[in-house]
């Protein structure tokens, strides 16, 4: 069974208000869900789960320890002690090296892909100082999509257009966010476990620009409406989630004690609907999701 994790950067699940929530000022069907409501049917079949993101811990939920918690199962936050910003600690580092899902995939003896492209340089400059989702795949031992993949069509940039490369100078292709959830959705079909990454959500909830929010929507849409028109879920099980919430509040610039979504389509879908209520079960469910025996 197939597997695409879309991974959405500080998307919770809000109050119906236009003037602070983008959600209800620019409606959207897959994003249609707001607090204190019952939960919609989303477009082809999907469900959302409102999934916490606090750990358990005091605090509000911060990037690094969520993703840490959705790309292992483990409570990063209680292993610090603390809810984490930025980028990973050297103990998230070890929950990632020891229990990344692409770890668990290559256990399994299937193919694992972060469809994001990345550059020699990105590491060379970082070194140890990652992104959860490229430690993530390092753990698994799968080789990175690269620039070259990009430029070829065979890896996608975080927005969607590759507008954020060309900015800090990367020979990259201008495209539209309907090519590149094309390619997207290609990839998908060619690996057993996907992951994307898309971070814009998390940085316009930072910098509460209303203004630019429709259309951050509009290609969160696309990439949706494209990759479920393209992907089998007869055969394939699509994960989207968070690690806390933020873009549905851009009254305040932090992060929010919100739920987040966590929508599934597909084959797994009530593997999800079982045993999905915090960051920490995703992971078991994508294990789970990729257990199963393909329909074809």
């Amino acid at each position: 069974m197939k597997v695409l994790l879309l991974f959405i950067d500080g998307i919770g699940i809000g109050e119906r208000d236009p003037e602070k929530n983008p959600l209800a000022r620019f409606p959207a069907p897959f994003f249609s869900f707001f607090k204190n409501e019952p939960l919609p049917s989303l477009p082809f079949g999907g469900v959302v789960i409102p999934t916490r993101a606090d750990m358990d811990v005091p605090g509000l939920p911060q990037s690094a320890s969520g993703q840490t918690a959705i790309f292992t199962g483990q409570n990063a936050a209680q292993a610090l002690g603390h809810h984490q910003s930025g980028m990973p600690t050297p103990t998230l580092r070890r929950l990632l090296d020891e229990a990344s899902i692409f770890k668990s995939v290559r256990a399994m003896g299937k193919t694992g892909v972060f469809a994001n492209a990345l550059s020699q340089r990105y590491f060379d400059q970082r070194g140890e100082r990652i992104s959860a989702t490229a430690r993530a795949l390092l753990a698994g031992g799968f080789p990175w999509l690269t620039m070259d993949d990009l430029r070829a069509g065979r890896a996608v940039s975080h927005d969607l257009t590759n507008e954020f490369l060309r900015q800090m100078g990367v020979d990259a292709p201008l495209r539209a966010p309907e090519a590149s959830a094309q390619i997207l959705a290609g990839i998908c079909q060619r690996a057993d476990f996907t992951l994307f990454e898309f971070i814009l959500t998390d940085m316009l909830g930072h910098s509460r620009e209303m203004s630019k929010a429709e259309e951050i929507i509009r290609r969160l849409d696309i990439l949706l409406r494209i990759t479920l028109t393209q992907v089998n879920l007869q055969d394939a099980t699509v994960v989207l989630t968070s690690d806390h919430g933020n873009f549905e509040d851009l009254s305040v610039k932090t992060h929010t004690h919100n739920l987040v979504p966590t929508c599934v389509w597909g084959a797994g879908q009530r593997i999800f609907a079982e045993r999905v209520k915090r960051l920490e079960d995703i992971a078991g469910g994508l294990e789970a999701a990729l257990r199963m025996r393909s329909k074809s």
